[in-house]
């Protein structure tokens, strides 16, 4: 399993490391949603609150071969390039690929140890949705950046439109902070990570999405509601049988 599989696959969940004769054990939470951003060089990441870093494609799409330092999750987008190309990106310790476009060379799904995602247009054919979803993705990038918040239900409708098509962890784009209460309704219809641009806000509000996101509480399971059941001497008389039968009666 690739790093940012493992990550997703814990979301709201308490990680415990260090285990071992001698080392230290630790512990953190994972978000619910997790906070990715999108930069052009590395030191864009300074002061940034983001739990996941990626780094844009370079000229005519290639991949950047540099190195995030101190970074615990980030990958680098391809649109284009070569084999090689992306060869060199994952050796500089890049922990997923995230491909913007489909004219990216094949070798970018080649390394099944390596993350990947997967940029989605939202106009295309159900054939076509079937068959990113039957690929080796981890995540989907879908564009949010057209739907206003605060969310209203026509919002989250499109948005459910979207997500029906698809099982995978879905990564939002958005351009807008969203509310608390907006949050709550993302995280209900199963958005995994919202994705900005680094330029989008302003550092201190991510900080401040970031501090939202920890106090979210996991979604309701409706399922482990108990079930009531009908009470009152109408139900009594038509669930018990105390034997007697009216046909006895009769003869």
């Amino acid at each position: 399993m690739s790093k940012i599989a493992d990550r997703l696959t814990k979301l709201g969940q308490t990680e415990r490391t260090g285990f071992g004769f001698g080392v230290r054990s630790s512990s953190r939470k994972i978000p619910l949603i997790l906070v990715v951003v999108t930069i052009d060089k590395p030191t864009d990441i300074e002061g940034l609150a983001a739990d996941v870093f990626i780094l844009s494609a370079g000229p005519k799409g290639a991949p950047q071969t540099k190195t995030l330092k101190n970074v615990d999750l980030w990958g680098v987008a391809v649109a284009g390039g070569t084999d090689s190309n992306i060869t060199t990106a994952v050796g500089s310790g890049a922990d997923f690929l995230v491909i913007e476009a489909e004219s990216t060379p094949g070798g970018a799904l080649r390394d099944d140890d390596l993350g990947k995602g997967l940029v989605v247009d939202l106009n295309i054919s159900k054939k076509r949705a079937k068959a990113i979803d039957n690929g080796p993705f981890d995540f989907l990038i879908l564009d949010g950046t057209s739907i206003n918040l605060p969310l209203n239900v026509g919002g989250v409708l499109e948005l459910q439109e979207q997500l029906a098509n698809y099982s995978r962890h879905i990564f939002l784009r958005l351009t807008q902070l969203p509310s608390n209460q907006d949050l709550e309704l993302l995280r209900d219809i199963g958005i995994s990570a919202l994705l900005y641009d680094f330029k989008a806000a302003e550092k201190i509000e991510f900080t401040a999405l970031k501090e939202s996101i920890d106090q979210l509480k996991p979604k309701k399971d409706k399922s482990s509601t108990p079930a009531v059941l009908p009470s009152g001497e109408s139900s009594l008389h038509e669930t018990e049988f105390d034997g007697y039968d009216e046909e006895e009666d009769l003869e």
